[in-house]
């Protein structure tokens, strides 16, 4: 029977060693096509779930609000903050003492008897044996202890976090300035793809049709062999600059889109200004005021500040743990043992232990932790100087960014009003249409730049505001709603100089011509260039 019980105990054994094995076994299980295919569709769709239809062209400051209301790195941002301040939550309950339960159910196939054995002479009591406990015992506690050492880690664990929770403030806080200040070079990115977006279709159209003019009139030799060259080569140079402003401005639209978080291939429109609508924003805080303002303000600045708060609490963290702790715990216990008198009693207590480990290694920590303050504290100081640095970079680009602006603007007033006369002597029939391609694309190029150099303010505008820790939006607002914050952003924005240029005379026009950079320059000299050689192929049409 022995020998059958032991066979059945290892069969039994070797089953359930089989059978742990093989539960431990993992293979990797990939997810189907299906399951990877419904994982992006309930994504796309949570993407753009909940959001206000567009119902009418964009603002800036609507853009500004769909940004801070749908944009998905905002969200992401929010939530950061949101899971920071719930680890905050978390940490009150560390400082409060453990309060602990237990149960436990014990049972002997045999009474738990014992006999007695004399010390002096070792003779075992001939005596029956005894014992004093059932086989079955139920037994629970009910236990509250607190460590003191424990308490104070607790204590300055919960302030770091705390810190990390306002860290996390202000990394949301320069994300949203961020995103605003990209959402300003984007729009008029946008704005000058809507704008000029059929006029260049149109321009192409015309000089294709040209180009194949030219090209017919160069193969029945009704004109000098050159000049048709030279015609076909200022039609291609046109041609060739148009497509490059087509190509620029494609992708625009979708940039704008990806940042209000609309739907790739979304039709929407924006508010652009009409023609010398778009003003420089005022300024009016001195350099010493930015900087002071910068050095209060400017997230990465606080973000800095409380990081040397973390550090000091790790220091504070470092000098409690050289300290002896001391754990008092009081308990109320019970025992189902029917040979106890008292089946319920109460168990208090006090330990004092201390690692005297750490008194050796208190000179390297508390160097370390030293170390980490000064570390924290170069940081910071290292920090501020960038910013104020930026401070001035930034107030400089955006002077100077205004300044190209007006420029710009001024040299598109010009570029139009030649495109205008241009247009009306063709439909008199005094300039011939190769003239009136190179005004009009010149006049395109002018008007791009102009929105260049305006999105480019903007961006500085944007940045500087960043630099100095101005919020876009107030802190409250009477509603969430995207016209409510909108209005919000309107109201906080500025009041702006109208660059509105006098009108030019002709001594003018060549001042201002000069002013652009080395490229435009050479742009502006070939269609100067193709200008004469259509001028010449008219006179020698006329001969």
């Amino acid at each position: 029977m022995t020998v059958v019980t032991t066979r059945m105990a290892r069969l039994l054994a070797a089953v359930s060693t089989v059978a742990l094995l093989s539960a431990c076994a993992v293979t990797p299980t990939p997810f189907t096509a299906d399951e990877f295919s419904a994982k992006a569709k309930a994504d796309r769709a949570a993407m753009f779930e909940g959001q206000e239809v567009i119902a009418k062209p964009l603002t800036l400051a609507d853009a500004v609000a769909r940004v801070l209301k749908y944009n998905l790195d905002k969200r992401a941002k929010m939530m950061e903050e949101a899971l920071a301040l719930g680890q905050t939550s978390l940490d009150r309950f560390d400082l409060l003492p453990k309060l602990t339960a237990n149960a436990g159910y014990t049972e002997r196939s045999e009474p738990n008897a014992t006999r007695s054995r004399d010390l002096y002479t070792q003779t075992t009591s001939t005596s029956n044996p005894s014992y004093s406990a059932d086989r079955f015992s139920i037994t629970s506690d009910l236990g509250l202890t607190w460590n003191i050492l424990d308490f104070g880690v607790s204590y300055f664990t919960a302030h770091q976090n705390a810190d990390r929770a306002l860290i996390a403030s202000e990394r949301r806080r320069k994300t949203i300035n961020n995103l605003v200040q990209e959402v300003r070079f984007t729009f008029w990115r946008a704005a000058a793809a809507q704008t000029l977006k059929a006029k260049v279709t149109d321009t192409i159209t015309s000089a294709e049709k040209a180009l194949k003019d030219s090209e017919k009139v160069e193969g029945e030799r009704l004109k000098n062999p050159i000049e048709s060259l030279r015609i076909q080569k200022t039609l291609l140079e046109s041609i060739r600059q148009l497509e490059a402003i087509d190509q620029e401005l494609t992708s625009a639209k979708a940039e704008l889109a990806a940042l209000i978080n609309v739907a790739p291939g979304s039709d929407f429109k924006l508010d652009v200004p009409a023609n010398g609508g778009m003003s420089v924003p005022e300024w009016p805080m001195d350099i010493g005021a930015m900087e002071q303002a910068a050095m209060i303000n400017n997230p990465d600045l606080r973000e800095q500040d409380y990081q040397s708060r973390i550090a000091l609490d790790d220091t504070h963290k470092e000098i409690l743990k050289l300290l002896p702790g001391i754990t008092v715990s009081f308990s109320r216990q019970y025992d189902s043992n029917s040979f106890l008198v008292d089946n319920r009693w109460n168990d208090v207590g006090t330990k004092v232990t201390w690692n005297l480990i750490n008194l050796l290694a208190a000179p390297d920590r508390m160097a370390h932790a030293e170390s980490a303050e000064k570390l924290a504290e170069a940081k910071r100081i290292a920090l501020r100087m960038a910013v104020l640095a930026q401070v001035h970079v930034v107030s400089h680009q955006f002077a100077s960014a205004a300044k190209q602006f007006e420029r710009a603007d001024k040299l598109w007033g010009i570029e139009k009003r030649l495109a205008d006369a241009a247009g009306n002597q063709s439909r008199g029939g005094t300039v011939n249409e190769i003239e009136r391609i190179s005004t009009e694309t010149s006049a395109i190029a002018a008007e791009l730049r102009r929105f260049q150099t305006y999105a480019q303010m903007q961006s500085s505008y944007g940045k500087l505001q960043s630099t100095i820790g101005a919020d876009p939006v107030p802190e409250k607002v009477a509603s969430h709603s995207l016209d409510g914050l909108s209005g919000a952003i309107v109201l906080s924005m500025p009041p702006a100089v109208k660059a509105d240029p006098a009108p030019v005379t002709a001594p003018e026009v060549q001042a201002v011509a000069a002013e652009p950079e080395r490229e435009d320059v050479v742009r502006d000299g070939l269609f100067w260039l193709g200008r004469k050689i259509a001028a010449l192929a008219e006179q020698a049409d006329s001969h």
